[in-house]
């Protein structure tokens, strides 16, 4: 059901209860601005944004810093353009938070062979591995409510 005619926004329903997809949008569109920042921030100043490291990084590395860091700063807007009609986006939001999921065991294997991470890559790589799984989780429910 569509409240004023809308379309598929404020999705209700049969029970007349939210579907719950208007707080997915707004958890999916905030989750992304996390790497929107990050990466932008990470792209502009390099790796001195990273929290607890004062070292500085040999040209090769900061530039491959930088370059990945445009994909971090990538799945932000691929994130906001699920959002609109997210309850019709699941292969997208499968794959960037596909994506995310893939980054963070990259994280887990850097952990195993150098030592733990600063405490906020701790929280990056729980969310990583678990926020998105329950992201597209949700998604998925939200996308059977809405049928």
């Amino acid at each position: 059901m569509r409240i004023n005619g809308s379309k598929g926004y404020g999705m209700v329903g049969s029970d007349g209860h939210d579907s719950g997809r208007r707080q997915l949008q707004v958890v999916a569109a905030t989750l992304a601005a996390i790497p929107f920042l990050s990466g932008l921030a990470a792209m502009i100043a390099g790796p001195s944004t990273l929290p607890g490291d004062n070292s500085r990084l040999e040209p090769t590395a900061d530039s491959e810093y930088r370059f990945a860091s445009t994909f971090w700063f990538a799945v932000a807007p691929v994130i906001w353009s699920t959002v609109p009609h997210i309850e019709r986006q699941g292969p997208r939001l499968r794959a960037v938070c596909g994506v995310v999921f893939l980054g963070g065991l990259a994280r887990l294997v850097s952990w195993r062979h150098t030592g733990p991470p600063h405490p906020l890559f701790v929280g990056a790589i729980a969310l990583e591995l678990i926020g998105m799984p329950m992201l597209v989780a949700w998604q998925a429910k939200v996308e059977g409510r809405s049928r």
